[in-house]
């Protein structure tokens, strides 16, 4: 056996034997910094295997984005979405689908038309 062959062997042998990204990332999680009523908030967005760790890595990454007093907003298994329209007004959504959950993240912004989508994500 060749090295370059024995190299591949192990390489397909780690692959197929390790978790994939999608199997260790059930939950995700977007937090937001909304203690300032802002258009362009602090926010993050995390993953993981649970809820809490996605609710974790979502709020170490609003942090780290420099929010003070970031929020869990939203957890999805699917999609998530969040809009906010500088003036107060949040609105959260979840679904099978990135254009199904913005839709939603839309509505439950009061219909104030100055919201817009913030941040979305899929699973």
């Amino acid at each position: 056996m060749t090295f370059a062959r024995a190299v591949f062997g192990f390489a397909l042998v780690a692959i197929t034997a390790s978790p994939s990204f999608a199997e260790t990332t059930k939950w995700g999680a977007i937090a937001v910094d909304a203690a300032v009523a802002e258009r362009e908030p602090y926010y993050g967005v995390g993953g993981g295997g649970t809820e809490q760790e996605a609710t974790d890595a979502a709020m170490g990454f609003c942090k780290e984005a420099g929010g003070a007093a970031c929020k869990g907003v939203v957890t999805y298994q699917q999609c998530g979405a969040l809009a906010v329209s500088g003036k107060g007004q949040g609105g959260w959504g979840t679904s099978d689908t990135k254009d199904h959950a913005q839709a939603q993240a839309m509505s439950a912004c009061k219909s104030d038309v100055a919201c817009k989508i913030v941040v979305s994500d899929c699973n």
